[in-house]
């Protein structure tokens, strides 16, 4: 079924979409026991979710390069953080400001690794699910996972939201691995 799209998988191999992406995951697919009744999403053409990553790699790079400009480019007005304690004590909602000029301050000394992303899009919403690895120094501080809500207007893909956990145990390294 052409019309029954769940993302897109970006790891080194390519893009999987639909059904084979749901297998994956161990989801139903539509021709099996258990799928949804429903199948509204519409597929996107793969460059949507290409410009989706873009907008997150571009966060990323502002971040490693204390280019605050360049990560305020793709974020939304009122763009916000919203982050769940590492004992899960206690969830937290701010706007990314502060942050922005932490960035900008940071000399360069911050790095966020983020790897085997998934981007979904329908239309003009999208999300990606990144799991990551910080760097600070060039050592790891803490990993991850980055949830990335992104709304499409006339000048492209924009940050509404990053949502993220935190843990500073069995975390992966991979700078290592290069």
């Amino acid at each position: 079924m052409m019309g029954w799209m769940t993302g897109a998988l970006f790891a080194g191999a390519g893009v999987v979409w639909g059904t084979d992406a749901a297998r994956e995951r161990g989801s139903p697919t539509p021709e099996e026991p258990g799928a949804p009744e429903a199948h509204f999403a519409v597929a996107q053409a793969p460059q949507d979710a290409g410009a989706v990553l873009a907008a997150v790699e571009q966060i990323f790079e502002g971040m490693r390069t204390a280019n605050a400009d360049l990560v305020r480019e793709v974020f939304a007005t009122d763009a916000r953080f919203a982050a769940v304690a590492e004992d899960g004590s206690a969830v937290s909602v701010q706007s990314v400001s502060g942050w922005l000029d932490a960035i900008a301050e940071s000399g360069g000394r911050w790095d966020e690794r983020v790897y085997d992303v998934e981007v979904q899009v329908d239309d003009s919403m999208a999300s990606a699910w990144a799991p990551y690895t910080f760097y600070l120094d060039g050592a790891v501080r803490h990993c991850g996972i980055n949830s990335i809500e992104l709304l499409r207007d006339a000048e492209g893909w924009k940050v509404t939201q990053i949502s993220d956990t935190r843990r500073t145990e069995r975390c992966p390294d991979p700078l290592a691995t290069r």
